[in-house]
Parts: structure tokens; C-alpha cells; sequence
């Protein structure tokens, strides 16, 4: 029957025309960048070749602190920042959905009842003289007296159109939209990165700010009975009121260290709430007592995995959103140069249309319109000249962007591969220095014992080793703080 048929033209002509829709492809093709980088590390802290493997993801790990792998298990669960990052990606994985929909043929329903009436007046003089016709006939006006009357229009059917995509318009546009999903995804790895090595921060000055104060304890008190024996010696004519003033000095500068610590304590325990998406001092109780109670530093790693420069591309995700973002500027380039060349769309429309609602479902009644429809940019002003002069400059730009990051990424890792190398000097020389104030309070207490030496000798070499020690903390939390910022330049470890 013809109008069983019609829907079956309609669909195997568009199908037959699939055949076009895998056109050429214009504009500039995507190629992934070779950036150009050296053999190996310039600091010889980063020429051990057997330190170079994969990324870890739980590189914090190496510290060996469960409280640590909690908090950062916390932060990825609950900081806002990031889980921004996350919807993000939402929002591009919809967009990429929505860009391959275009390409794909769209069918709509509809349905239309209408009511319409022609005025009589109008359709005379539009339609001549309303005089009987020749023999007998009714003349005009009564051939149109329905019209006058007014007429019931009932229609049901579907429209179908497909852009064929000749040029590649569409396919560029899916490219540049899943480029810029694979940006956003590296957004989120180099944010989850930043989010871990902030953590670690902040851990790592709660236990040097712990640590610092307990040795501040011991140095106010040895500062404390070094005044009270200065003046039982000026007391004795043995000390004079500007050995008084300098013991003085010495306790109010120890007994200052006392609040300052507590500050860097407390700025970084709740720093370290708002980070795992808690407000200040809403820690859990668990969790607050365990940060609250003094714990030692953690130990320092033995060895920084070390990757090779031309690993680190790959490895960042800073340097992976870069690259993400100059393929989906090198497809809008291809979308541009696309809008220069002809449009074709097919296009149909099927269904029923009756003036009385009973004769609608009749295959009589069946109609149908199908064709292609061309569109070709003659003159627009130069505005699409001006589109491809503009994605280009984009493009360019965004070649230059990941330039810029790789030599960012390389100045970072050889910073901080010196900076641990010297900072791991200082802490040696810092943890010598220990050594030597034990010797000499051990010396001090055996002079005073034998009765060749004084207390004040011993108060104050005791001050000197809680003195030693607190370097000693500020130099192993500056060679742990390299280490994590390390981790984070070589790329770390994400999932």
C-alpha cells in the first residue's frame, strides 16, 4: 500500500545517504606534541636511574602515619574545592553527549488541529466575480460557501532531519568537546594533587609546631633556673645587673616562642578541617584528640621516586590539561574552517491530515515531503573568516600554554631536587649540632658534680641542646615539606 510505503522512503533515503555522511574532514588533524626535554636532571640528586618508576598513587603513604592517610582519605571524600572539579566533569561529559547527538538524525512527533474561516469579501475580490457560472453551474461563491463557513484541519505525523556533515563540522566539534573532557578530568588529577600535598602541609606543621613546643618547654625552664641562679649570684657580689638583664632577656624571648607555636598549631589543625570540608575546630572527636596529643614528625623517606624528565609529560596532569587543551583548540580550528564550506541537511515530514478526526486514520489521507536542503555561506562580512583567524590564534596559543608548562614542570623538579639535596645537608649538620650540645651538657653536670663547675653552666647547656633540638625539628619538617613538594612536582601518583 502507498502509505505503508512512504515511511519506508523516507527512512531508506535517509539511510542511502549515510554513505555521504563520512565526508571529508577539513581543518588542521591533531597531533600530540614532542616536547623537548633533557636526557636526565641537571642536580645530581636526580641522576639515580634505578629511583625512576611508575607514579604512586598513595605516595603520602611513605611517611608512614595512618593518621595522615585518614586525613587525606577525608579531604579527597569532602573538600569542596575539589569535588567542584567533579561536577566539572559532569558538566563536560554532558557536553561531549550533546555534541555527538547532533550528528546523529533526529525524529519528532507532532500533532495540529486547526479552525479556520476565510472571509467571503475577501475571498470575491481575491478570487473574481461571484456571478453564477455558465449553464446552470453555482458560480464562485458557491464553490467557496465551505470555505466561508470555516474549515477543521486535523494533522498527526513526524518530521525527521540529519545533517549530513560533509565537511566534518560536527565530528570536529565531538573532538573538540571530548578534548576538553580530557582537560577537565587532568583538571581534577592535578587538583586532587595540589588537594594531598596541602594535607600533607599542614599535618607536618601540626607535628614540627608540637614538637617545637614541647623542646620550647624545656628551654623556658632552663632559661627559667638560669635567671634564679644569676641572682642568687648577684646576690653574692659574683654577677653584676647586666648578667641579670641578659638572664631575663633570654627567659622572655624562650617564653615567647610558647604562644607563637600554639598559633601554628592551631592556624594548621584547622587548616586542616576546612581541607577535608569541615568548619574550624568541627574536627571529629577522634580525630581532634589524635592531632591535639604530640606525636614526633614522621620519618623522613629513605629515597624520592625519581622519574626522567621525558616521564614527567606524561606523569603531570598539569602538563596532560595543557595537552588536552591544544587538541580541543586544534578541533575548534577544524569546526571553523568547517563553517566555510556548503551545509547539507535531509529533511522529511510523514504522517496523516484529514478535515474531519473520524477520516484521519485513512491511508488516503497519508502525506508525506522529503528532500535535501543546501546551505552555502556566500557573504557574511568576513565574520567566518575572521571565526578561523581567531581558532587559530587560540590554537597557537594554546601550543605555547604547554610549552610553558613542561619548562615550569622541569624548573620545578630541579628546585626542589636541590632544595631537598642542600636542606638534607643543613638537617645533618642540624643533627650533628645534638650530638655536641649532649656532649657538653654531659660534660657541664659532670664539672659541676666534681665541684669544678657551676649550675648555671649546666642550665645553660641544656637550653643550648633544647635549642639544637628545635633546629634540628625545623630542619627535618623543611627536608619533609621538599619531599612532598618533590612528589608533587614529579606528578605524584593519582587515580
Amino acid at each position: 500500500m502507498p502509505g505503508v510505503l512512504v515511511p519506508r522512503m523516507l527512512v531508506l533515503g535517509m539511510l542511502a545517504a549515510a554513505g555521504l555522511a563520512g565526508g571529508c574532514t577539513v581543518g588542521p588533524a591533531y597531533h600530540a606534541p614532542a616536547p623537548d626535554v633533557p636526557a636526565a636532571w641537571h642536580d645530581p640528586a636526580g641522576s639515580d636511574a634505578a629511583a625512576a618508576r611508575a607514579a604512586d598513587p598513595a605516595w603520602w603513604r611513605r611517611f608512614g602515619d595512618p593518621l595522615l592517610d585518614g586525613l587525606v582519605a577525608r579531604a579527597t571524600a569532602g573538600n569542596p574545592a575539589f569535588l567542584q572539579t567533579i561536577a566539572r566533569i559532569a558538566q563536560a561529559r554532558a557536553q561531549e553527549q550533546a555534541q555527538r547527538a547532533a550528528g546523529l538524525p533526529s525524529l519528532t512527533g507532532s500533532a495540529l488541529y486547526t479552525r479556520e474561516r476565510l472571509g467571503e469579501a475577501g475571498l470575491f475580490t481575491a478570487l473574481g466575480s461571484g456571478q453564477p457560472g455558465a449553464a446552470g453551474q453555482p458560480g464562485f461563491a458557491g464553490g467557496i460557501g465551505g470555505l466561508a463557513q470555516g474549515l477543521d484541519l486535523y494533522q498527526v505525523g513526524f518530521d525527521a532531519s540529519w545533517e549530513l556533515d560533509l565537511f566534518g563540522r560536527v565530528r570536529r566539534a565531538v573532538e573538540q568537546a571530548h578534548a576538553q573532557l580530557q582537560a577537565q578530568l587532568e583538571a581534577s588529577r592535578d587538583a586532587l594533587l595540589t588537594l594531598q600535598g596541602d594535607v600533607a602541609r599542614a599535618y607536618l606543621q601540626v607535628r614540627a609546631g608540637q614538637a617545637l613546643r614541647a623542646q620550647a618547654a624545656i628551654l623556658a625552664a632552663a632559661r627559667a633556673r638560669a635567671l634564679d641562679l644569676t641572682r642568687i649570684r648577684r646576690a653574692q657580689g659574683l654577677a653584676d645587673d647586666t648578667e641579670l638583664d641578659q638572664a631575663r632577656a633570654a627567659l622572655l624571648q624562650a617564653q615567647a616562642q610558647t604562644p607563637q607555636l600554639d598559633q601554628q598549631v592551631a592556624q594548621a589543625i584547622n587548616r586542616l578541617a576546612v581541607l577535608t570540608g569541615q568548619a574550624p575546630g568541627t574536627l571529629a572527636a577522634a580525630l581532634q584528640g589524635a592531632l591535639a596529643a604530640p606525636a614526633p614528625l614522621p620519618a623522613l623517606p629513605d629515597r624520592v621516586a625519581i622519574a626522567l624528565p621525558a616521564a614527567i609529560t606524561r606523569r603531570r596532569p598539569d602538563i596532560r590539561q595543557a595537552e588536552a587543551s591544544l587538541h580541543a583548540a586544534t578541533a575548534e580550528t577544524g569546526v571553523a574552517v568547517a563553517q566555510l564550506y556548503p551545509d547539507i541537511t535531509l529533511s522529511g515530514q510523514v504522517g496523516q491530515r484529514s478535515l474531519t478526526l473520524p477520516d484521519l486514520a485513512q491511508w488516503a489521507n497519508t502525506f508525506y515531503q522529503f528532500g535535501p536542503a543546501i546551505s552555502l555561506p556566500l557573504f557574511s562580512g568576513g565574520r567566518l573568516r575572521a571565526g578561523v583567524a581567531l581558532a587559530r590564534a587560540r590554537q597557537r596559543e594554546a601550543a605555547l600554554a604547554y610549552r610553558q608548562a613542561v619548562l615550569t614542570a622541569l624548573q620545578q623538579v630541579e628546585d626542589e631536587l636541590a632544595a631537598l639535596r642542600t636542606d638534607r645537608d643543613t638537617q645533618a649538620r642540624d643533627a650533628a649540632a645534638i650530638g655536641v650540645a649532649a656532649g657538653r651538657l654531659d660534660l657541664a653536670r659532670v664539672r659541676y658534680r666534681d665541684g669544678i663547675g657551676d649550675a648555671l653552666a649546666v642550665q645553660d647547656s641544656m637550653a643550648a641542646l633544647a635549642t639544637a633540638r628545635q633546629d634540628d625539628v625545623r630542619a627535618r619538617l623543611q627536608v619533609l615539606l621538599d619531599a612532598v613538594a618533590l612528589y608533587k612536582a614529579m606528578g605524584g601518583g593519582w587515580e
